[in-house]
């Protein structure tokens, strides 16, 4: 922040929905970076160009090769950022130019639970998604939250029930049901998918997928 520029009038931690600015009447506005979007809100909100950016570091992207056409794209966050949306932007951003440089046939983006920033910046721009969850109370709870978010996103989603034979799914199908929603694929509970899954061999879970 620019301090001769700046006129304490606390437009910027007006503008900042993640309240990563503190500001007290007549004084100079406090920034807490860990909280911080990089949103831009605040130095486009800034009527006197107090706010200045710069770039910092907060994470890296990486390519793998899992096999013949296969890539995998992923994020990882420096020690104590709490925030890692913009992580997740641009590994999506370098996967996106990656997929048209090559030509690919699809582009699958993976993203947490909820309904968060960074659940939003992979979403954002998606043809179809498809909401993972399984058959019990969190599972319906978070599925409930995605499809609330697709909704207003507008985008089409159909529901992947995993662990399809264990627990009740009654309560996925009624969700399902009343956002319109079709369950596309069931997973049944396999010991050898879970192994696969902790020994990060990505390749042999598609197989048995």
């Amino acid at each position: 922040m620019n301090k001769k520029k700046c006129r304490k009038c606390g437009l910027c931690a007006k503008s900042c929905r993640n309240n990563a600015i503190f500001w007290v009447e007549g004084q100079y506005p406090k920034f807490i970076l860990d909280l911080c979007t990089a949103c831009g809100a605040c130095w486009i909100s800034c009527p006197y160009g107090a706010i200045e950016k710069k770039k910092v570091i907060v994470g890296k992207s990486f390519i793998n090769k899992v096999k013949e056409n296969l890539w995998l794209f992923t994020g990882k966050s420096k020690a104590g950022v709490s925030e890692t949306g913009p992580i997740v932007k641009e590994a999506k951003k370098r996967a996106i130019e990656f997929a048209k440089k090559i030509n690919a046939d699809y582009l699958i983006i993976d993203t947490a639970p909820g309904a968060h920033c960074n659940v939003i910046h992979a979403l954002l721009n998606s043809n179809k998604i498809y909401a993972v969850t399984e058959p019990t109370p969190l599972g319906v709870y978070d599925v409930e939250i995605i499809l609330e978010l697709t909704k207003m996103l507008k985008i089409p989603t159909e529901i992947v029930l995993n662990k399809a034979d264990v627990g009740n799914k009654k309560d996925i199908e009624k969700i399902a049901r009343r956002f319109n929603t079709k369950i596309s694929i069931e997973i049944p509970y396999s010991e050898e998918l879970i192994k696969a899954y902790s020994s990060g061999k990505l390749e042999k879970m598609v197989d048995l997928i």
